[in-house]
């Protein structure tokens, strides 16, 4: 098995299935025109791992989660609270599940968000922000802290795209497959480091240079990652992403495995320019294998050829009331 090979195994394993994704988007689409229908938003859209196609599967027994905002008028809301927004949405939300027989429960305990519980092993999370400028900025509310903050999720995916775009080589664009990847690695190792704050750092290691191979990028990655300045939100120069790993005491932890993850890709990069393809994914599988590893890649695992299709849907035009 080549590197390249192991790669997309890896990445075949850990993808939505056409199905997960066709089921997730029936529900989705019509919960939000449902929502629609009952409440006076002026947009909603996807956001989180799902709309930027990061998404991989969970583990056994976990369940996919699936993100949408619902974005309040200024003038209308500007001046709300969180928990007004959550009590709004959580009325709503009670009204609709009569409607749908495969949801199990509306979970109102969440931080930020309502969730909806289906019966097939996902839920769907409706986030309430507030539109300060359409397509540009949003009032949104800190998972962690609760505490509002200006952001534009649209523009976290728009920069994603756009750099999966520049880095293809040949066509191949590599980017988010290697950003499901790492996804997949910081699940195994080290679950503290936030998801979205693990894209922002794929992108900018990554996105000035095309993407030879899948080792190449992810050797590049471990390499030259910076975790020692500020990773501040594209939407707002304001946001510091990364001070929960200070307030954790977690930036030490990730610093190691970082140097650690480096030496052995440096190894793998190595082998696999002698032509040792079988030494350097033995050396990939130390990243990306646990001890005792159930689900060990292997060359007999399904490669998927085509894309996964994500049917998001638009925000509805009759919603902005």
């Amino acid at each position: 098995m080549t590197t390249e090979e192991f790669f997309k195994s890896l990445a075949g394993k850990i993808e939505l299935t056409q199905s997960e994704a066709d089921k997730i988007a029936k529900k989705h689409n019509w919960l939000r025109e449902k929502l629609c229908e009952k409440l006076s938003v002026e947009d909603d859209f996807l956001t989180g791992s799902y709309a930027r196609n990061t998404m991989i599967r969970p583990k056994d027994g976990e369940k996919f989660d699936a993100d949408f905002f619902l974005a309040f008028s200024k003038q209308e809301y500007g001046e709300s609270e969180l928990a007004d927004l959550l009590k709004t949405v959580k009325v709503a939300l009670y009204e609709i599940k009569s409607g749908d027989s495969d949801i199990e429960k509306i979970d109102d305990k969440q931080r930020r968000s309502i969730g909806v519980i289906y019966k097939d092993n996902f839920q769907i999370d409706v986030v309430p922000a507030v539109q300060i400028e359409k397509d540009k900025l949003y009032k949104i509310f800190d998972k962690r802290t609760q505490t509002a903050v200006n952001s534009n999720p649209k523009l976290h995916s728009k920069n994603l795209t756009d750099a999966n775009d520049a880095t293809a080589s040949n066509l191949a664009k590599r980017l988010v497959p290697i950003v499901k990847m790492l996804k997949f690695w910081k699940r195994e190792k080290c679950d503290y480091l936030k998801s979205f704050h693990l894209e922002l750092l794929a992108v900018e290691t990554l996105k000035d240079e095309e993407i030879t191979s899948y080792s190449a990028g992810i050797a590049k990655f471990f390499n030259s990652v910076d975790l020692q300045s500020p990773l501040t939100d594209p939407a707002n120069e304001e946001n510091i992403i990364d001070t929960y790993l200070d307030e954790d005491g977690t930036r030490d932890d990730l610093l190691s495995l970082i140097a650690d993850e480096r030496k052995t890709a440096n190894e793998a990069m190595e082998l696999e320019e002698k032509g040792d393809d079988d030494g350097a994914v033995a050396k990939w599988k130390k990243i990306f294998e646990k001890d005792g590893d159930e689900n060990k890649i292997s060359g007999s695992s399904p490669i998927k050829t085509g894309p996964v299709v994500i049917n998001r849907g638009p925000a509805k035009p009759w919603c902005s009331l």
